[in-house]
């Protein structure tokens, strides 16, 4: 088998047996090898056409534009989703004046699966997946996090062959580790969320209170103001 190939049984083994991932900082989990996903998933060929679409909360073409590079793992990730996500689109997302676009950055098998079911989802439950995922972090990252996991995404509507197709879509796979390590490389991410502004690294966090100022900032500098 390929370096580089996605195999559904690392994937439903890792989500099966958490006992075998560690803890790490900021509730995070990484694999106990130590082993970067990147590591594990350098690609060596082009592969089939990919299937990965940016998707972007808000109008495309508003003056500040938001990256989010974060990880369904992340237990601050889901925190922005679920507390400072509401206040950015009431000031500025609804209203047309910044979009945010997520950017996946798995830190660890369980997360990168979650990655591949709500990438492979159509736009509409796209979005409604990631906000369960978000929201619900705690009833299904456990200790055998799969059957919650799957069935979060077949209450969604994707069926059993759905599924299967997303767990082994291996351009999907590489598209995401290739974005991943772009986004390390460009922006420096030493951890999750991160976020960027108008293409400049937020150095602040992503709580509502040192967040919203600065898209406040870009907005004005993107006004002339």
């Amino acid at each position: 088998m390929p370096r580089h190939a996605l195999p559904r049984r690392r994937l439903l083994s890792g989500l099966a047996g958490v006992s075998a991932l560690t803890l790490a900082g900021g509730g995070s989990l990484v694999l106990a090898t130590g082993r970067s996903l990147a590591q594990d998933a350098a690609p060596d060929s082009a592969g089939d056409a990919v299937t990965y679409r940016p998707y972007t909360l808000g109008d495309p073409d508003a003056p500040v534009k938001i990256l989010e590079f974060s990880s369904f793992t992340c237990g601050h990730c889901a925190s922005f989703h679920t507390d400072t996500l509401p206040l950015l689109k009431e000031q500025y997302i609804d209203t047309g004046k910044a979009n945010l676009t997520l950017v996946d950055f798995p830190l660890d098998d369980v997360a990168l699966a979650v990655t591949l079911i709500t990438r492979c989802a159509p736009e509409p439950l796209y979005h409604k997946l990631v906000e369960i995922y978000f929201a619900d972090q705690d009833a299904w990252l456990k200790r055998n996090p799969l059957e919650p996991i799957l069935g979060i995404a077949r209450l969604g509507g994707l069926s059993e062959a759905q599924l299967d197709a997303c767990l082994t879509d291996e351009a999907l796979f590489e598209e995401i580790q290739r974005r991943r390590a772009e986004a390390e490389a460009r922006f420096n991410i030493t951890g999750t969320p991160t976020f960027a502004i108008n293409g400049v690294r937020h150095p602040g966090s992503y709580k509502a209170d040192s967040l919203l100022p600065a898209v406040a900032e870009a907005l004005a500098k993107a006004e002339g103001n």
